[in-house]
């Protein structure tokens, strides 16, 4: 991962945008990671992973008993 200062992406900015096509971009601030800009496609393949993710940790809820949202609405309502 390329790192930059902040001050560096704002003279750089169009270098900066085409570098993270390639590969993720930390910009630091105050020598601290302070964002990391990286291409619009791998942002996608990061927000589907969270999705599979997310889709395997309800399945396997599902598989060891806990209930569902309305079902834990129907118990508390009843209690």
């Amino acid at each position: 991962m390329k790192i930059i200062n902040a001050t560096q992406a704002k003279q750089t900015f169009g270098e900066l945008l085409n570098n993270a096509q390639q590969e993720p971009v930390a910009i630091q601030k105050h020598q601290k990671d302070f964002a990391i800009l990286l291409s619009s496609a791998r942002y996608q393949e990061l927000l589907a992973f969270e999705d599979q993710c997310l889709h395997g940790l309800a399945v396997l809820a599902e598989q060891e008993g806990f209930i569902g949202v309305e079902a834990s609405k129907k118990l508390l309502d009843s209690i």
